[in-house]
């Protein structure tokens, strides 16, 4: 038996260093299974070309930045970064500017963009998260008109199809989407210049997917946005939830069989429980971007475990309080006390 469990003791050391080395080498190229690059190329000849790299994602103020970086190709450029027409460029930022003018023969300066970011931060660390990146390059002078498509036969829309589609008055009513750049009447004195864009997203703790929603009735790109924790934050948080729950039963299995049973002394679980009681707030605090006290994870984990280490703190106190009153000598009565006689001296 001793054998035995002397040469489990030497299998656990090198299988902790392999599962070490493991875990190493998987995250060496952690960065590219969270990141997103996208391309998309125009075939037109006269078009825009604009660079994107997502700086920062604030879930909290819901909000994602991003640094632009608008080039020029064909006809409307003197060079890469000088227009040869007035340009207006139109962007669905919801703070600071919107409508970028670019005077001919000046030259494109990198700007900073902000959109608006739409999830639930309560489910973390499986909260997820869209953004919609919409962009509209424009020249002056009219567009050609397409020509007039053949009437469709007239059905009746539904209350989705209304609002997503519009085609009557009550959804015209409505005010436009977020990502409605432009109205017909803009569009009537302004030509659309088409859109090519490239995409960087890489930031530690988040996962990116992304796909580019063309439409060509109101010549808008948008890039449709998806982001999620990345695996190894959903697995930290995971462990970090499970330590608390963990620390929490010890402690209350520590009490329950150590000071009540009277095998212990109740100082020692109380010394580690008024610890953990403080020190649980820091454990959970170091998981990677956990949101404020109250997110759904906090009541599968947290608060149990802080509620678990309160009562067994509670027990051990009155645990030591009950021992050393049984301890304590009772009081001696007056009526145990020898009666002296009446007349005579103490010492007679």
């Amino acid at each position: 038996m001793k054998k035995l469990a002397t040469s489990v003791r030497i299998l656990v050391i090198p299988l902790v260093i392999v599962f070490y080395i493991a875990i190493l080498f998987h995250n060496l190229s952690e960065s590219d299974r969270r990141s997103l690059l996208m391309k998309y190329e125009s075939e037109a000849a006269d078009k825009v070309h604009v660079s994107l790299r997502v700086v920062s994602v604030d879930v909290a103020r819901s909000e994602i930045i991003a640094r632009m970086q608008i080039g020029l190709a064909g006809k409307i450029a003197k060079d890469a970064f000088t227009p040869d027409v007035n340009l207006r460029f139109l962007v669905n930022a919801v703070s600071g500017q919107q409508r970028f003018e670019f005077p001919r023969g000046e030259r494109v300066t990198p700007v900073e963009v902000i959109f608006a970011l739409n999830g639930e931060q309560n489910w973390y660390p499986f909260d997820a998260y869209q953004a919609t990146l919409a962009f509209l390059a424009t020249k002056p002078g009219q567009p050609a008109k397409p020509p007039p498509a053949a009437p469709a036969p007239a059905k009746s829309k539904s209350f989705i199809e209304r609002l997503t589609q519009g085609g009557d008055k009550e959804a015209d009513a409505k005010p436009a989407s977020p990502d409605k750049l432009v109205g017909k009447s803009e569009l009537a004195s302004y030509t659309p210049v088409p859109i090519s864009f490239d995409l960087s997203a890489s930031i530690p703790g988040m996962k990116f997917n992304g796909e580019v929603a063309k439409d060509d009735r109101d010549q808008v790109t948008r890039i449709q946005l998806k982001l999620r924790r990345a695996d190894n934050v959903i697995v930290t948080s995971l462990g970090i939830q499970l330590m608390m729950l963990i620390l929490a039963l010890s402690m209350l299995a520590m009490v329950l069989y150590g000071t009540i049973q009277g095998k212990e002394s109740a100082l020692a679980s109380l010394s580690i429980s008024a610890t953990l009681i403080f020190g649980l707030p820091a454990l959970r605090d170091t998981q990677p971007g956990v949101p404020p006290l109250g997110a759904f994870s906090d009541y599968v984990s947290y608060l149990w475990a802080e509620t678990i280490v309160a009562v067994s703190a509670i027990i051990a106190i009155w645990t030591w309080i009950h021992r050393h009153r049984a301890k304590d000598p009772e009081p001696i009565s007056d009526s145990a006390l020898p009666s002296e006689t009446p007349g005579k001296s103490p010492g007679s």
